[in-house]
C-alpha cells in the first residue's frame, strides 16, 4: 500500500513536465559598406608568347596598384579550334585574366579603372579586349561577421529573459535545454554585379547604396515542470 502510494505522488510531476521547441528570427539592418566590380583581359593570338607578354603588362599594373583591394586573381590559357569539313584545326590561344577589385570608396574604384583603361590604350591592340562589370554596393565580412555575433548575443538575452517569464506565468520552472544556432539561416548578402559591360570609356558614378537585412532564425527547446 504504502508503494502505491509513492507512485501516485510522483506521477502528476512526470505528466506536468514537457519541453516547448520553436523558432524565432532575428535580424539587423545594415549598410552595404563595400563596392565591387570585375575585370576581365581577354586576348586572342595565334602566338602564345604575345599572349603572355601583354598579360603580364596588365597584371603587373593591376599587382602594384595600392587604390584597391584585388581577390580571386586568375589567369587561363585555352587553345582554340574550328572545325572545317568535319577536322578540327588550331586557330590560336586566348589568354584571360580575372580579377575582383574591391574599395570602400567610389573614388578609389573611378581612379583604379580609368588607369586601367589608360593601360589598355597604351597597348593600342585590336586584340586585346578590357571588360569591368557595373560597380555594386556589397556587404563586407568583417560587417557580416560582427552582424551575426550581435544577433547571436541579443539570441541569447532574449531566450534567457523569455525563460524567466514564462516561467512566472505558466508558475512553473522553465529552463533553456537547448538553443540552436548554428544550423538558422544565416544571409550574406552580396549585391553581386550583373554582367560585364565592354571596355569603359569613363568612370561609373558609384551606385546608391541601400539598406539590407541580415537574419538568423535559431531554434530553441525549453523544459518546464
Amino acid at each position: 500500500m504504502k508503494k502505491f502510494i509513492i507512485l501516485v505522488a510522483l506521477l502528476p510531476l512526470a505528466l506536468f513536465s514537457y519541453e516547448i521547441s520553436f523558432n524565432k528570427k532575428f535580424s539587423k539592418t545594415v549598410t552595404p559598406d563595400l563596392l565591387t566590380t570585375y575585370i576581365s583581359i581577354n586576348i586572342d593570338d595565334d602566338d602564345e608568347n604575345f599572349i603572355n607578354e601583354k598579360i603580364e603588362i596588365f597584371n603587373k599594373f593591376i599587382r602594384n596598384d595600392s587604390s584597391v583591394n584585388k581577390k580571386n586573381g586568375s589567369f587561363t590559357l585555352s587553345p582554340k579550334y574550328r572545325y572545317y569539313k568535319d577536322k578540327q584545326e588550331f586557330t590560336g590561344y586566348v589568354g584571360i585574366l580575372r580579377y575582383k577589385i574591391e574599395a570602400k570608396t567610389a573614388k578609389n574604384i573611378n581612379i583604379f579603372t580609368n588607369e586601367l583603361i589608360a593601360v589598355k590604350k597604351g597597348i593600342d591592340s585590336r586584340k586585346v579586349k578590357l571588360n569591368i562589370s557595373n560597380v555594386a554596393w556589397t556587404i563586407s565580412q568583417s560587417l557580416h561577421e560582427d552582424s551575426l555575433d550581435g544577433l547571436r548575443i541579443n539570441v541569447i538575452k532574449w531566450i534567457e529573459d523569455y525563460s524567466r517569464t514564462l516561467s512566472t506565468s505558466l508558475s512553473k520552472e522553465c529552463e533553456v535545454k537547448n538553443i540552436d544556432i548554428n544550423r538558422s539561416a544565416q544571409n550574406f548578402l552580396r549585391a553581386e554585379a550583373s554582367g560585364l559591360a565592354s571596355m569603359k570609356t569613363r568612370s561609373d558614378i558609384a551606385p546608391v547604396s541601400s539598406d539590407k537585412e541580415i537574419s538568423i532564425n535559431p531554434n530553441f527547446i525549453l523544459e518546464c515542470k
